[in-house]
């Protein structure tokens, strides 16, 4: 399945679970690893455990690689591996304290 493809399964998943904000970020100029970073808010720690168990529940079922979870046992931030596109799901409180979106996003310089 090609990165399009996958992103917009992801995207789909999150959308048809009502999760919020969601934005992808393309990356593959930041990082060696990865290609793309979706971010998405869950209402409470039980819709961001549901929205992250459902990405791994399909993700597997399409045969997309599912490398890895993390935080689902606190669920306030679970990341979902999927190779080229990883997956996070955060509680609005843990999104605005991290602002991965700002860590990620490349700015112009200001010369």
């Amino acid at each position: 399945m090609n990165l399009k493809k996958q992103i917009k399964v992801v995207e789909n998943i999150i959308e048809e679970l009502k999760g919020e904000n969601i934005i992808t970020l393309n990356v593959i100029e930041q990082s060696y690893d990865m290609e793309a970073i979706i971010v998405a808010t869950g209402r409470s720690i039980q819709h961001v455990r549901g929205i992250a168990n459902n990405v791994n529940i399909e993700a597997k079922r399409l045969n997309m690689p599912v490398l890895g979870i993390e935080g689902a046992e606190f669920s306030e931030w679970i990341l979902v591996d999927l190779g080229e596109v990883i997956v996070h799901v955060m509680t609005e409180k843990t999104r605005a304290f991290y602002k991965l979106e700002k860590l990620w996003s490349v700015e112009e310089d200001e010369d």
